[in-house]
């Protein structure tokens, strides 16, 4: 009995504490999943799921619909646009997330959707806030965010970006459309953050883009610009965004720019392209 006992402990023992560890890990990871567009799932460390501008039903791109979702806790809207408040009325009846927003966003979701004002967070850029368990931080954007009422009237409001600590020492940006402004060196300095969902296109596919695409020569960020707004808020790990085509030209403009610094000893992050419906773990 003694020398069951004996292997028991120096064998079972052991590879209990090495499964169980492994099974923790499984479970403790952190994971994001892309929709098209700006519309990404996020799994925090401690299991908190995290939308960021649901644009999925009317997006013929995502494969990921909102009844797909089975559980929402936290949903962050940067702006009124159609493509980044997508489903929020829809998931803000179904989920009842809590939801973090500027006011002209929280009042399209009362006035215009029937929403709980009782599950919505209203915020502006620096005023920080946990909710869920989770810390976010709302960023500037420099865009715009504008939606109409049923009657005509023009909502209109700041736009913003959003950095949110998942977890594991991984701090998500989310710009929120926003074009290149030199205090993004500021916000890296203060804040941090080490994973960039940077947008280097605009897309032009049917269903998704602005009216008379080709006029627009370039989104809100160039694929150049991202790469330097990523540098300047030292971004260890970038994931292109905005586009619904991952092989699209911009895509591959800022995976080249990426290559040809790093060949060069420059700012070369580490670079996640994801078609919609992909996901990434850390």
């Amino acid at each position: 009995m003694l020398l069951v006992l004996y292997w028991s402990d120096r064998l079972i023992g052991p590879m209990y504490y090495w499964v169980s560890g492994l099974i923790r890990s499984i479970i403790m990871s952190v994971s994001i999943q892309f929709f098209g567009v700006a519309g990404y799932k996020i799994i925090t460390a401690d299991g908190v799921c995290v939308l960021i501008d649901p644009f999925m039903d009317e997006n013929p791109y995502s494969p990921v619909k909102s009844d797909d979702l089975g559980q929402v806790d936290l949903m962050l809207i940067t702006h009124n646009a159609f493509d980044h408040f997508g489903d929020a009325g829809k998931i803000l009846k179904k989920y009842k997330p809590k939801t973090i927003c500027a006011l002209d966003v929280q009042h399209n979701l009362v006035t215009n959707h029937d929403a709980n004002a009782d599950l919505i967070r209203p915020t502006i850029w620096g005023m920080a806030m946990v909710e869920c368990g989770v810390a976010v931080r709302p960023i500037e954007s420099h865009h715009w965010s504008f939606a109409k009422s049923p009657d005509g009237q023009l909502l209109s409001g700041p736009a913003m970006g959003f950095i949110v600590d998942i977890g594991n020492g991984i701090r998500i940006y989310h710009p929120g459309d926003t074009a290149l402004f030199s205090d993004m060196k500021l916000i890296g300095q203060l804040y941090k953050p080490t994973v960039g969902l940077m947008h280097v296109s605009l897309p032009s596919e049917k269903g998704v883009s602005m009216p008379h695409p080709e006029c627009y020569k370039s989104g809100e960020l160039t694929p150049q610009e991202a790469l330097l707004a990523s540098e300047w808020m030292g971004l260890d790990e970038v994931i292109a965004s905005h586009y619904v085509n991952a092989d699209c030209d911009d895509v591959k403009e800022f995976i080249k720019l990426v290559e040809e610094n790093k060949k060069n000893g420059g700012y070369a992050p580490k670079t996640v392209v994801l078609a919609p419906g992909d996901t990434h773990r850390w």
